[in-house]
């Protein structure tokens, strides 16, 4: 598995919806997991501009350090804060585009945002959309456990966050 040494998690803001949207047209086994078409740039247009309106969640692109080239975009990082609880936060997407599966970049991402979240949070949760064994996996693999299903197309992971700074 070959790794980023750097990766950041830079805030979506509303220029970001073409990046988000090339993302998505990246990564088309997801969407066919899930059941729905990769969304229309207009889509990603209004789904960044609802982010305004959310003070709670949040979205950001996940960009990993390339040698004197600078920072590559090669996932998005969706969650919300406070949800289901006040001392929780969910994840209802981090996805890697097809191109860059299997580096370690999902994994890195998760270390930041829970390096971020720590001491403020006691809990992380993760939805998982559709039969996406793969992303169960992963979940499962990072410390997450099962909690509930929520339909027959949504599960839910929990992993308890360490009080540590």
């Amino acid at each position: 598995m070959k790794t980023a040494a750097r990766l950041e998690l830079i805030a979506v803001d509303p220029h970001s919806a073409p990046v988000i949207h090339r993302l998505y047209q990246k990564s088309p086994t997801y969407f066919r997991l899930i059941g729905m078409e990769i969304p229309t740039l207009g889509d990603v247009e209004r789904e960044v501009e609802a982010l305004a309106h959310d003070p709670q969640r949040r979205c950001c692109l996940v960009a990993a350090a390339v040698h004197q080239e600078g920072h590559q975009i090669v996932g998005y990082l969706d969650y919300k804060l406070h949800y289901p609880e006040p001392m929780a936060a969910t994840i209802s997407l981090l996805l890697i585009d097809e191109e860059h599966q299997g580096q370690g970049f999902g994994s890195l991402a998760l270390e930041r945002l829970e390096s971020l979240l720590r001491g403020d949070l006691r809990r992380l949760y993760a939805v998982v959309y559709g039969n996406n064994l793969a992303a169960q996996r992963f979940w499962e693999a990072r410390g997450f456990r099962h909690f509930k299903d929520g339909g027959p197309s949504l599960r839910w992971y929990v992993k308890e966050l360490e009080n540590r700074p």
